[in-house]
Formats: structure tokens, sequence, C-alpha cells
């Protein structure tokens, strides 16, 4: 939390001092709009704008994450899997350490060579 409140504080002054070094006027057209500003207002604005439409971007995978996830925890605490099998069911036995997943793949063939 204070490295985030840190680097903004930086960011900010180099914004300040971006700003203070870059006086001169910029005419900006879109479309049928027309308008002046600062370039470093400009160029602070655009860069304000495409954070913006990077956020939204990936809002709605986050949603959909979130949901999972709660999803997952109510499962979890309720003590079903997610497929709907109790938590006994759907684990390994613990007592059936003897076989382990490295000497169950002797036989087969490894992208590893050992020679």
């Amino acid at each position: 939390m204070r490295t985030a409140l840190v680097m903004s504080l930086v960011l900010a002054v180099v914004a300040v001092v971006f700003a203070l070094q870059n006086p001169q006027m910029v005419r900006v057209n879109l479309l049928f709009v027309e308008t002046q500003g600062s370039a470093a207002l400009v160029l602070i604005l655009t860069f304000a704008l495409g954070v913006a439409v990077g956020i939204l971007s990936t809002l709605p995978s986050r949603i959909r994450d979130k949901r999972e996830l709660k999803r997952l925890k109510k499962s979890r605490s309720s003590g079903t899997s997610p497929s709907g099998m109790s938590s006994s069911a759907s684990s390994p036995t613990s007592g059936s350490s003897s076989s382990s997943p490295s000497s169950s793949t002797e036989g087969s063939s490894s992208p590893v060579s050992n020679a």
C-alpha cells in the first residue's frame, strides 16, 4: 500500500513537471469537434482515456472470475466439490501413498533423455 502511494506521488510530480515544460497550445480535431489545449493536457487526457479503456476491457473477465471464485468458495464451505460430489468421495484416500506419480510413468517415454 505504501509503495503504491509513493509511486502515485512520483507519477503526479512527473506529470506536473511535464505540464510545466510543455505549455504550448495544440489544436485537436476529432470528427466534428475541434478544441485547443496545452500539449501536456492533451497527452495526459489521452493517457487517462487509454487507461480507462484498458480497465473497461478487462472488466467482464474480472467479474466472471469473481463469480467463479465466489461459487468455488461456497461449494468448498458446503463440503461439496464443484462437480456436485461430496468432498470425501472426490478426494483420493490418504492411505494409498505407496504409488507415486513418478513410479507409474517409468515405462513411458519422456521428453528428457537420461543419456
